[in-house]
């Protein structure tokens, strides 16, 4: 009898992802129940990073309020930010490179335990896969994510152009302070209001218009399960509308407002506590007990 085909990532979702989906129902009911209330609120302005703290149990929404204004975000826990932020490998190995409402934002390896919960995204995601098909979205993740001003240079000659990775790096000192800033390289960013699809050969992604499918009043909100610095920046390409010319790239402002339970506070997700160590830890102490395959034999 052939064996089953083990399915890592069908594995990974129902092993880890079930315990944590009843947080996301909750947060997403209260939020649609208006059981939130309002803490603080930004108006952010384009060409700048922010730093925002964001409480365990409280939820951040991101909000277009004059046009489409792309985001790129990150997330590092406020107890240790230079060693635990979200990580997108984890996160997209338990849920897509085209995050989605009720997806959770696992922390990086040895922590592996879950930061934050898309708990509303408000953009019609059903009109932008009738226009461009099943592999559209509007927050996705890619690669390394996060445009760099060498890449603008490259593209366009200009040194030192506003990128995401400058303003991540602007959000990241404000946070941290200029030291523990530049120890960090900028993790990959989970991007907001960005019409994609995954429809190149070899398989890449087109940037499409946000125009007619990201309206001002959408928004986007996340459920922190620990306390966290969310570092966000806007991506100077704008509101991406027109794709001639990049000096016609329009930004707008958006809004940031952290919200918290009205009555009580929301129920966030459980650390699992992993006894996996940090990797270096691990080889110091002469790797004891490793899990491991097997090592293949000639034929």
């Amino acid at each position: 009898m052939a064996k089953k085909e083990l399915d890592l990532n069908a594995l990974a979702k129902k092993n880890i992802n079930i315990p944590n989906d009843k947080y996301y129902k909750l947060g997403k009911a209260a939020s649609d129940g208006g059981k939130l209330k309002l803490v603080s609120e930004q108006i952010c302005q384009p060409f700048n990073g922010y730093a925002f703290k964001v409480d365990k149990g409280q939820v951040i929404r991101y909000e277009c309020i004059d046009g489409p204004q792309i985001l790129d975000t990150i997330y590092h826990v406020r107890s240790r930010p230079t060693e635990e932020y979200a990580c997108t490998y984890h996160s997209t190995l338990m849920g897509s490179i085209l995050p989605y409402e009720g997806m959770h934002y696992y922390s990086n390896t040895p922590f592996m335990r879950p930061v934050a919960t898309i708990i509303k995204d408000t953009v019609d995601i059903k009109k932008v896969q009738k226009k461009y098909g099943k592999r559209s979205g509007t927050n996705f993740i890619y690669n390394s994510g996060r445009c760099t001003s060498a890449i603008w240079e490259g593209l366009t000659g200009h040194a030192n152009c506003n990128s995401c990775d400058m303003n991540l790096k602007e959000g990241l000192m404000k946070a941290l302070g200029e030291e523990d800033a530049r120890k960090i390289n900028t993790p990959a960013a989970f991007m907001h209001f960005q019409v994609i699809a995954f429809d190149k050969i070899p398989m890449d992604l087109t940037y499409y218009p946000n125009r007619g499918f990201i309206h001002p009043g959408d928004y986007v909100e996340l459920l922190a399960h620990v306390d966290l610095w969310a570092i966000v920046s806007p991506c100077p390409l704008g509101d991406q509308n027109d794709q001639g010319d990049y000096k016609e790239w329009i930004n707008w402002p958006w809004r940031t407002a952290i919200y918290e339970g009205r009555d009580e506070p929301l129920l966030t997700a459980s650390d699992p506590m992993y006894k996996t160590m940090d990797p270096i830890d691990f080889i110091k102490a002469g790797r004891p007990c490793m899990v491991h395959g097997k090592v293949g034999k000639k034929q």
